[in-house]
């Protein structure tokens, strides 16, 4: 039986219905993502199925009793409240009681909030809710009004999983989540009995739990009882079947246009109706709605920077008492395409302004190449100007923009990532997330680069935007320092990865892996255990202490000698891992025999040992000098 549907609901709210007569069933268990292009009206439908949106016309039937949550895509709304008293009220009257039972001395009204807590399986609830507040890495005393934005998205998603629904709606839930939480909202969504309707970019997260589609098209609802992967084909069939359809009616509505200027020759009756048919046929192609264009962008490539675009040696940086890096190296050179990956807060963004020099490390060095240019996408989109048209966000003071060589006017290029005439000449502070992103995209686009950046990219795109992005970026012939979550955009993009993991003491190791996100899960470096020496073992020889250094600042022969070669030991060093890597980065190289891969890693990771004692050797011999 159905928990809610739709017969024939209508809602317009512009030049086009948002639902157009559509008709809709959702059943108990049933997990359907919610997929449609930016502006077609996702959430517009979560809000009609959370009854917030009355509709135009049509009937919605919900099964009596039922209760609907849902995870609104905005900000939790600024308040006074904290984390704990917010989630507490989003449980009504169960989370009033609950919250007064633990401020309470009164026994009589101990009492009957007893009550009341027992009745509605209250103290599961608030098992539940604990559990959430830290699964989401939420601080429960926190003040939500002090919180950013990201974090108060995070608070609406916990509201809505803390009240045990019978359908629950979310809306890009995984926006603002690293991947350990992302992994636990998996495991959690899956482990529901009820009915779950989300709009979601993450295709990885998409496929683990989707056992349906729902498909907004043009003010359409279609639905798959399918995956992901099958929708995609059956959509096609579909979009093709469409095609068809209308070739079919343009060559009658042709037809039967020679036929009218030709003169009426039948009977009247016959032709009055073939007039009245050729009517309708006009109206049907007048009425018909197409898909709006598939984005055309092009990355505006700066002339080639130098071999090596970023070295950094022996790097450590913290804040107070927070070690962001300890003894960090890497080498990233052009065409490269480097994937940062890491729970929130530990330091990935920081990471970034260290290898663009922004920020000066503490210890180590950071070396940037020749002829970098450097195109920077920002997570947060603090650089739009909410005040002024989009078209002057993007201009600069010039009606045209230059790429590769070619001018291009500023509205035909927007126009490339699916602005139409008002949006451009409207306000930037009416956009979407998504278009927010857009207009951002084309910004960073239309910058000659050959160094991009990019801070969580993909919050907010629709799928296939991310597609256009994906092939961009995996043709482009610069070089690419990512930050993402979304494990499906890392592996299409990323060449390796660069991967906080294993702390120990609130200390993260910060290491290498080639190819993405995939390929850094069967690589992963497990943590060492710490072994604790038996005290009461007399027998065992004493540790050998570290030799006291050399505190002369002058070098011996030796030392000279050893300085000069070290380059050449480096680079046959560098240029030997350089070689594992290509093998490594071949399509064919997971499927050898495993024998093989686990020597060419154990072979990658001395030479790569090696390479920092050299390194550190180095250092020390300079320091002498």
């Amino acid at each position: 039986m159905s928990l809610i549907s739709f017969d024939h609901v209508s809602i317009d709210f512009g030049a086009h219905p948002i639902l157009d007569s559509v008709d809709l069933s959702v059943a108990r268990g049933q997990k359907l993502a919610l997929i449609g292009r930016n502006g077609e009206g996702k959430s517009t439908l979560l809000k009609i199925l959370a009854g917030e949106v009355p509709v135009d016309d049509g009937q919605i039937i919900k099964q009596d009793g039922i209760k609907v949550a849902m995870m609104k895509q905005s900000a939790a709304n600024e308040s006074e409240s904290t984390v704990r008293q917010f989630l507490l009220h989003a449980l009504g009257q169960v989370g009033l009681a609950l919250e007064q039972y633990e401020t309470t001395d009164d026994p009589d009204l101990m009492a009957d909030l007893q009550h009341t807590i027992d009745e509605h399986d209250g103290w599961q609830l608030l098992h539940q809710l604990d559990t959430v507040i830290s699964r989401l890495k939420l601080n429960a005393h926190d003040v939500i009004k002090s919180l950013s934005g990201g974090v108060r998205r995070r608070i609406n998603l916990a509201a809505a999983l803390v009240q045990n629904p019978d359908v629950l709606l979310l809306d890009e839930p995984t926006n603002h989540l690293d991947i350990e939480s992302i992994l636990w909202l998996q495991d959690m969504v899956n482990q529901l009995h009820c009915a779950v309707i989300f709009v979601t970019h993450d295709r990885t997260f998409l496929r683990s739990i989707a056992n349906g589609i729902l498909e907004l098209d043009r003010g359409k609802i279609y639905q798959y009882d399918c995956n992901y992967d099958t929708y995609l084909n059956r959509r096609e069939d579909r979009l093709n079947a469409e095609i068809k359809e209308w070739e079919r009616l343009d060559k009658k509505l042709s037809q039967e246009e020679i036929w009218v200027r030709q003169g009426v020759k039948a009977r009247r009756t016959r032709s009055e109706s073939r007039v009245k048919d050729l009517l309708d046929l006009r109206e049907q192609r007048k009425s018909r709605r197409t898909q709006s264009g598939t984005s055309k962008a092009t990355i505006n490539v700066a002339e080639a920077s130098g071999k090596k675009v970023i070295v950094a040696h022996n790097v450590g940086f913290a804040y107070d008492d927070q070690v962001i890096l300890e003894g960090f190296s890497s080498k990233i050179m052009r065409g490269d395409k480097v994937g940062i990956i890491g729970p929130n807060g530990v330091g990935k963004t920081t990471l970034v302004q260290l290898l663009l020099g922004e920020i000066e490390p503490q210890q180590g060095s950071v070396k940037l190449g020749t002829g970098i240019e450097v195109a920077y996408f920002d997570q947060l989109k603090q650089h739009i100007n909410e005040d002024d048209t989009v078209q002057n966000n993007l201009q600069l003071g010039t009606d045209f923009v230059t790429i590769n060589g070619k001018p291009k006017h500023v509205i035909s290029y927007l126009q490339d990532f699916l602005f139409n005439a008002e949006k451009i000449r409207g306000p930037a502070s009416v956009l979407s997330g998504g278009e927010r992103s857009r207009l951002m995209l084309a910004r960073l686009f239309a910058r000659p680069a050959n160094l991009i950046v990019m801070d969580e990219p993909t919050n907010d795109l629709d799928m296939e935007t991310l597609d256009l992005i994906q092939d961009l970026l995996f043709d482009f012939q610069g070089t690419l320092i990512l930050i993402s979550h979304d494990r499906d955009f890392i592996d299409n993009v990323c060449t390796q990865t660069i991967v906080f993991e294993n702390p120990t003491d609130g200390v993260y190791e910060v290491n290498e892996y080639v190819g993405g996100y995939e390929d850094y899960l069967r690589q992963r470096r497990k943590p060492v255990p710490v072994q604790v020496a038996d005290k009461a073992d007399h027998n065992e020889p004493a540790a050998k202490q570290p030799k006291p250094r050399n505190k002369t600042n002058k070098l011996t022969f030796k030392d000279k000698h050893e300085l000069e070669q070290l380059p050449e030991q480096i680079d046959a060093l560098e240029t030997a891992i350089a070689e594992f890597n290509e093998q490594m980065c071949a399509p064919d190289f997971y499927s050898q025999d495993e024998a093989i891969i686990k020597q060419i890693t154990r072979d990658i990771s001395r030479l790569e040992q090696d390479l920092q004692k050299a390194y550190d050797r180095w250092d020390e011999l300079e320091a002498k000098t």
